[in-house]
């Protein structure tokens, strides 16, 4: 192996971040697609690098624009202009962060995935999600909103609903209907099941939802439509009572008469601040079922597990954003006559910002791709339900460390408004949060590894796999996936056996599968690499993971500089490191 340590060129990067390509300047993106979808990344190579471009610069300048000067407001304005009987509220939002939702849109990222004749791999719209957050999660959050519900739309709305209403969710015209998934009553977000919601349903086929919405984003689109869950008349108690219906925001063709929906109010939040979020009366709003009582959890929870992948694919860009934002603060920050980028424990931790980031974007990717595959094959959902559980809980965990690690690098500028980093480390607590904690993402495990799905057998074949591929030069990482293997085949066991622990223990196991796939993972792309590129970064980055989570050695000081940081030139300015 080379050592590039010897290697004098000074390092360059420039003064912010914003004005980079988010997909030109991401050759760890770019390896992901040549080993995964190398005809995703043929084909949609121009429309990347204009996402890229979006996301880096003008998306930039909007979320700080929406944060800071012009976030959501709630207007209280009379019901009618000449003969007004009360009033009603109307939210307003800042018009370039509507615009910026649309430029997405307008790129066909999400209508050419439901393309009939040639439906392009969902990896596209999850890629974009993944450059989207580098800049601005308030944007990706509708974005991981309205992806899903099309999704659902597509596979299970009946036909004069999703012939009505898809369309709409799809258009590239600067017109498209912003979505939202509207699942969290005043309980609770993560106990669907006790939904008091209502529907009852009209002579013509349609339904009127009587209730409340707790937490409800993407509110306020000049277009938008949501899918709710809600209890038909009659219907039995619990999950099993429960429909899924689609609620638009207007109730005409032309999208001019509003739907019966009050704002009761706009939620004041520590992040995502562009992006508004309120609790909404729905006052016998008029609704289309999409699936009937006892079929409508389990559809919701379709659209969330999509929303799930887009939460781990944000949290990966949340990392790269504070990857990017350490090596261009540090390598022009000068302090007692030396740049701070030149220092080895900045190096150091540049390095350890970097391995979270690799970590989490291979657990982020599988995801993607797994969420893929499983459109295409239904028998492969139960895989998808484990990647998505561990990878929403593990890289949102790794999100926010990042994010606080750039804010302490850039120092006590990091901490003002006056930096990008306060802002995104406030945003990315919503990572953790959104869409269940950690302790919901191990529950979801739970039902998979200890019913009828045969997750704990999945998981074990996905290392075994690995194990037997990789090459000669890893056998020190075959023999760690082997005793990993077996550790895990006997805890499964154990866990079957006494099934009545499986809350008690449903978070370690979260936490030690998620450190194991993630193993895994990098194993696997630092054998292609190793064959595809005889470059080594990804092996390095698979040992020094493996230490990390492993350290299996006393907790005395090293004297010695790791393998990472003796060839950081070449990690972070993406060279490869010949073997």
């Amino acid at each position: 192996m080379n050592d590039g340590s010897s290697r004098p060129r000074e390092l360059t990067f420039p003064q912010q971040v914003r004005g980079l390509n988010f997909f030109d300047t991401d050759a760890n993106l770019r390896l992901f697609l040549e080993r995964a979808a190398p005809g995703l990344l043929h084909r949609r190579n121009d429309v990347l690098c204009r996402i890229g471009a979006f996301a880096g610069d003008r998306l930039d300048r909007q979320a700080e624009q929406s944060d800071q000067d012009f976030p959501p407001a709630l207007k209280d304005l009379p019901d009618h202009r000449t003969t007004p009987t009360g009033r009603r509220n109307e939210i307003r939002l800042n018009w370039e962060y509507e615009e910026c939702q649309q430029e997405l849109y307008g790129s066909g990222i999400v209508a050419v995935c439901f393309d009939k004749s040639a439906p392009e791999s969902h990896i596209l719209p999850f890629i974009s999600m993944y450059m989207v957050a580098q800049s601005d999660i308030a944007t990706g959050c509708p974005f991981a909103m309205t992806h899903p519900t099309a999704f659902v739309l597509d596979r299970l709305a009946p036909q004069a609903v999703k012939d009505k209403y898809l369309p709409e969710i799809l258009r590239t015209d600067g017109k498209t209907a912003v979505c939202g998934t509207w699942a969290t009553e005043r309980h609770s977000g993560s106990d669907i099941g006790n939904t008091v919601t209502t529907a009852s349903k009209q002579d013509d086929g349609s339904y009127r939802l009587q209730g409340h919405n707790w937490f409800t984003s993407a509110f306020g689109f000049k277009k938008f439509m949501a899918i709710k869950t809600a209890r038909p008349i009659g219907a039995p108690a619990g999950g099993k009572g429960l429909g899924l219906y689609l609620v638009p925001s207007h109730i005409d063709d032309d999208w001019t008469v509003g739907n019966n929906l009050e704002i009761t109010h706009l939620k004041r939040k520590l992040g995502t601040r562009g992006l508004p979020t309120v609790e909404v009366d729905l006052q016998g709003a008029l609704a289309y079922e999409i699936v009937p009582a006892g079929q409508g959890l389990k559809a919701m929870m379709t659209a969330l597990g999509c929303s799930r992948a887009h939460n781990a694919m944000g949290a990966a860009g949340v990392m790269r954003r504070a990857y990017l934002e350490s090596l261009c603060w540090t390598a022009n920050r000068e302090t007692f006559g030396k740049r701070l980028i030149e220092r080895p424990m900045v190096q150091k931790r540049i390095l350890e910002i970097a391995l979270q980031w690799m970590a989490g974007s291979a657990l982020a990717f599988e995801a993607a791709r797994s969420f893929d595959e499983a459109a295409k094959d239904s028998g492969k959902e139960p895989w998808i339900r484990i990647v998505t559980a561990l990878a929403k809980f593990r890289t949102a965990e790794q999100a926010v460390w990042c994010a606080q690690k750039a804010l302490e690098l850039v120092g006590g500028n990091g901490y003002t408004e006056d930096y990008p980093t306060a802002r995104q480390f406030r945003d990315a607590m919503v990572l953790p949060v959104w869409e269940g904690p950690e302790q919901i993402q191990a529950l979801e495990l739970m039902r998979l590894i200890t019913g009828t799905e045969p997750g704990d057998r999945l998981f074990l074949e996905k290392i075994v796999s690995v194990r037997d591929s990789l090459p000669d030069a890893m056998n020190g990482e075959k023999t760690t996936l082997s005793t990993l293997a077996g550790t895990m085949e006997h805890s499964f066991a154990t866990l079957r056996a006494e099934p009545q622990k499986a809350e008690l223990v449903a978070d370690e196991f979260l936490h030690i599968m998620a450190d194991i796939l993630t193993y895994t993972l990098l194993c696997e792309e630092a054998a292609w690499t190793l064959a595809h590129k005889n470059d080594v970064t990804k092996l390095l980055v698979c040992r020094a993971y493996q230490a990390r989570v492993w350290p299996g050695k006393s907790a005395a000081p090293s004297f010695s500089p790791s393998e990472l940081l003796r060839h950081f030139n070449q990690i972070v300015q993406a060279e490869p490191i010949p073997l």
